[in-house]
């Protein structure tokens, strides 16, 4: 009976661990000119749930994230992905510097 109950314990706590956890997956991968990061930054984001369903998915483009903050000039880009919860869901974020 005791050994039940720490294995049970082992479970909730790896489960809870897992089910809980942040990743960030490509940090820093970034598309650059050769000109200076600019002064202004955009975002745009977009999140997949299980693998299967995506909310605003096409709207997490250069363009929007340029549109976002305001800059005409895009100087910069970089791509994140976020894993929250062993996998379950996926926020990705576009970034953009610029004028």
């Amino acid at each position: 009976m005791k050994k039940q109950i720490i294995r049970l314990a082992a479970i909730a706590v790896l489960a809870v661990a897992t089910l809980a956890s942040c990743i960030s997956l490509n940090n820093g991968a970034a598309i650059s000119s050769n000109s200076p990061i600019g002064p202004k930054m955009g975002e745009a984001n977009s999140g997949i749930i299980l693998g299967l369903f995506s909310h605003n998915g096409k709207e997490n483009n250069i363009q929007r994230a340029a549109e976002n903050g305001g800059i005409r000039k895009v100087s910069h880009v970089e791509y994140l992905n976020t894993v929250y919860w062993g996998g379950i869901y996926i926020k990705h974020t576009t970034r953009v510097w610029g004028e």
